[in-house]
């Protein structure tokens, strides 16, 4: 018979990620999501940083990261925007699983467990940043590789908003697992 702890232990195993992880052992796989989070996380801003930049400088006139050689960059910034929340809700879904393994189950825990679901369903539903992303793509590899793209200078803001929508999404998404990932451990300990 399963548990209400192992359905939790399901309910977080479905949360998709960019890599497969071939990784056995849950401290392993922490410690691969841990690094890779933190790369992610990194470049993400770094990238993120590089984009605001190119579009203030060239709204001011400077010839510093000009937007017309940006389309590979764009490429590989909206990559790492899109990959880097579910890697990092994993790693800390994966320390809370390690911390209530042992536990028994609550009467609590099976609502806990179908708000987590309901959050991780909508993480892993990514229909519409899959859209996204195929255009910004599209529009990417046109500017770099194809002859001149007229649509190029407009992508400015549909980029930048859709790295501010990844943003508001992931500390939404964040504040919405910590939550229920806190009331999970208040009352695991509270019944040990």
């Amino acid at each position: 018979m399963m548990t209400k702890i192992d359905e939790r232990r399901n309910i977080i195993e479905s949360l998709k990620i960019s890599h497969t992880e071939n990784i056995a052992g849950i401290d392993r796989r922490i410690k691969n999501l841990k690094i890779s989070s933190i790369m992610l996380i990194s470049l993400s801003v770094v990238s993120g940083l590089l984009i605001l930049i190119s579009v203030i400088a060239e709204q001011l006139g400077f010839e510093i990261l000009k937007w017309d050689k940006f389309g590979m960059s764009a490429i590989f910034i909206t990559i790492f925007f899109v990959n880097f929340p579910n890697d990092f809700y994993k790693f800390k879904l994966l320390k809370h699983i390690r911390l209530i393994n042992d536990s028994k189950d609550f009467p609590d825990l099976e609502k806990l467990n179908l708000e987590l679901k309901k959050v991780i369903d909508r993480q892993n539903n990514r229909k519409i940043i899959v859209i996204v992303l195929v255009l910004i793509l599209i529009m990417g590899f046109w500017q770099q590789f194809g002859e001149d793209n007229p649509y190029w200078s407009y992508m400015k803001l549909p980029i930048l908003a859709f790295l501010g929508f990844i943003i508001i999404r992931f500390i939404q998404v964040y504040k919405e697992l910590s939550e229920n990932i806190q009331k999970t451990e208040n009352t695991v300990a509270n019944n040990s």
